[in-house]
């Protein structure tokens, strides 16, 4: 098994980054897609891997059209609340929470699943989502 390093990119920009150990590089941009992919020709949305031991990149797109839910926007969807660790400031003007630049959608700072779905160049907005109690 190798080590690679797989980044997801839209057009030039890396949206995601990630190290998969895999047996061959198209398996390991398949685990990071989620899905079956073939070599790149020129899609905007493809997989960058990277064999550093052999000096060797490899470009995919995905095979058919994105099999990911469209719906994937809820707060649940990200996955258990990652709770972050509280600094001591004197700072009087720090936030909780901040509007995101690209969607302008409010983020709570304490919980880092937002700030890491709102820090990708390209998202929608999450949608907001009933929360029962136990």
């Amino acid at each position: 098994m190798t080590k690679y390093q797989v980044e997801e990119i839209y057009g030039e920009t890396v949206v995601s980054s990630g190290t998969v150990v895999e047996n061959d590089p198209m398996k390991a941009a398949e685990a990071t897609a989620g899905q079956r992919v073939l070599p790149r020709a020129r899609q905007d949305h493809w997989f960058r891997v990277v064999d550093e031991d052999q000096a060797a990149v490899y470009e995919y797109s995905l095979a058919g059209p994105d099999e990911r839910p469209e719906d994937w926007t809820k707060h649940s969807d990200l996955g258990s609340p990652i709770g972050g660790h509280e600094r001591e400031s004197d700072a009087a003007d720090e936030q909780d929470v901040y509007n995101c630049p690209i969607c302008g959608q409010p983020v709570d700072m304490h919980d880092l699943r937002q700030v890491m779905w709102h820090e990708q160049s390209r998202h929608e907005r999450l949608k907001p989502e009933v929360v029962k109690g136990p």
